[in-house]
């Protein structure tokens, strides 16, 4: 650096000159690297959990009957009136549970079924005819995976992986679809039609229904009418039931002698024994052989469908209840006890919506929705404001039974804002606000079924308006140099309290005073 300073023909004086001047330079560009370094932060990373397994490895049971079978699954024949654990093989998850007259069923997360109770007829599967107060296992084909079970008082079908259907039991009223009479104590594959791939089951007393991949339905057993194929001729392996033209079937369901479909257009379906009104569709007659359109009230679109006995419920998009049938033990749910030819709405208690039904001999079931819930959220733009500033204030409302509609006020702890209506989901508005703390919330005002709600209530501070510095005054210098004006871009500052002009004119001087210096010292002296 010593050499780069210096030139030829210049003397020591020029050389000191130099230096001081390339000091100076790189103390500037220190100063400046140092504050652009200074400013720059780390950058965290975040992780996420994972989802967890949702099945069960606790399975309760209460109940009993005369038989003692061990039908509960805890390991003893004594009936229970309050529930007790069933003795599940260890590390066994449970995803679907199902019930006969006197014997269980239970789906495993593994895709294995588990069968205990009374095992006349082998209906528990595992090759046996004893029965079994624990569950044991049913002996399912190799390789084979169940993704649904199905049950009633004597036989049992699954739904495998495949979509193929396997069924054991009693079969007498040639129920199992094999093609034979024979009851069987393990699993044995349904004769379904060529390259039928089977969606989901349905078992009633002694008949069986399986749902197709293309939405038409086949059935088999005995054949009162409620196989549907427009006979009453029993049937040991599946028959197609005769659905009118164009129609799409999405669910089905059994009775004991009447059969129910549900269409892609939320229309009902049913056929079979008809002697209680159980089909529907306004008569008693004795039986339909096949499908006739069950009478729903205008308008009506249906979700979900069962069957009991002699009793029939359907869950409506509104989450109603309708039901028809049999109504001697009041299973209608209708405050009577009037048997029903065609659908009635089921007395619910106010604001309850139904989203599952189930019938049993002379009962009925409803699971309920969680009570209507929204949920209303409040941001603030910008979160730190200075007085005079614009806030935009934004309040978006989730509602779990419907589209929110209505409107959000806004206010703060001490006064209303503004009332805005919703749009879509959410609502906004910009206002200014004095210095100070501010509790701001957003109320909604619900015109439909989501209820009215409160946002959580958002602190915001809101600070003075910034005080105007002082005009900064330049520093007095001695010298003989003028003063004179640049267009050169300012130079990087050293102190937090010096703006980018004072430092720029402070290095400016000090340049000028050792230029000034150095030019003193180069004049040649004259003799006197």
């Amino acid at each position: 650096m010593w050499r780069f300073c210096q030139r030829p023909g210049r003397n020591a004086g020029a050389s000191r000159v130099g230096r001081a001047i390339v000091g100076w330079f790189f103390l500037v560009l220190a100063v400046t690297v140092t504050q652009a370094v200074t400013g720059m932060s780390p950058v965290a990373a975040r992780g996420t959990p994972l989802p967890s397994d949702a099945a069960s490895d606790t399975l309760l049971t209460w109940g009993g009957g005369g038989d003692d079978d061990g039908e509960l699954g805890d390991g003893t024949t004594t009936s229970r009136s309050t529930p007790a654990t069933v003795n599940l093989p260890p590390d066994t998850k449970i995803t679907a549970i199902a019930a006969g007259d006197n014997h269980s069923l239970a789906l495993t997360s593994t895709g294995t079924v588990l069968a205990w109770g009374n095992n006349n007829d082998g209906k528990l599967g595992d090759g046996t005819t004893t029965s079994r107060s624990t569950p044991a296992t049913v002996s399912l084909p190799p390789d084979t995976k169940i993704t649904a079970i199905a049950t009633t008082s004597d036989h049992n079908l699954a739904l495998t992986s495949t979509g193929t259907v396997l069924a054991w039991g009693e079969n007498n009223d040639k129920k199992l679809g094999d093609g034979t009479f024979t009851s069987r104590s393990t699993p044995v594959t349904v004769n379904l039609p060529p390259d039928t791939k089977v969606t989901a089951i349905a078992a009633g007393f002694d008949h069986s229904l399986a749902l197709t991949s293309t939405g038409t339905v086949v059935a088999w057993g005995e054949n009162y009418g409620k196989l549907g194929d427009g006979t009453t001729s029993s049937r040991t392996a599946p028959v197609t039931v005769n659905l009118p033209p164009d129609t799409k079937i999405t669910a089905i369901a059994a009775g004991d002698n009447h059969s129910l479909a549900l269409t892609s257009t939320g229309t009902v379906l049913a056929w079979g024994s008809n002697s209680e009104g159980q089909v529907g569709d306004g008569t008693t007659s004795y039986k339909r052989s096949a499908p006739v359109n069950v009478d729903l009230p205008p308008g009506t679109t249906i979700t979900a469908i069962t069957g009991g006995r002699s009793h029939s419920l359907a869950v409506t998009s509104t989450g109603t209840a309708l039901a028809w049938g049999e109504n001697v033990s009041g299973q209608l749910g209708d405050g009577t006890t009037a048997n029903r030819s065609t659908p009635g709405t089921v007395n619910l208690p106010p604001g309850t919506t139904i989203t599952a039904v189930a019938a049993g001999d002379a009962h009925s079931l409803a699971l309920t929705a969680p009570p209507p819930v929204s949920t209303t959220t409040l941001q603030v733009t910008p979160p730190n404001p200075a007085a005079d500033q614009d806030i935009t204030l934004t309040a978006t409302v989730t509602c779990n039974v419907d589209t929110p509609t209505g409107t959000i006020t806004f206010r703060t702890n001490t006064t209303t804002l503004a009332t805005t209506p919703l749009t879509t989901a959410t609502a906004t508005h910009t206002t200014t606000l004095p210095p100070g703390t501010h509790t701001i919330t957003a109320h909604y005002t619900s015109t439909n079924t989501c209820p009215n709600d409160q946002s959580t209530p958002v602190s915001l501070t809101v600070a003075p308006p910034p005080e105007k510095p002082d005009e900064p005054v330049e520093p007095e210098h001695e010298t003989d140099e003028p003063e004179h004006e640049t267009d050169e871009p300012g130079l990087p500052i050293t102190g937090p309290n010096l703006t980018t002009t004072i430092g720029a004119a402070a290095l400016s001087i000090l340049a000028g005073v050792i230029l000034s210096y150095a030019a003193r010292r180069r004049r040649p002296h004259r003799a006197t």
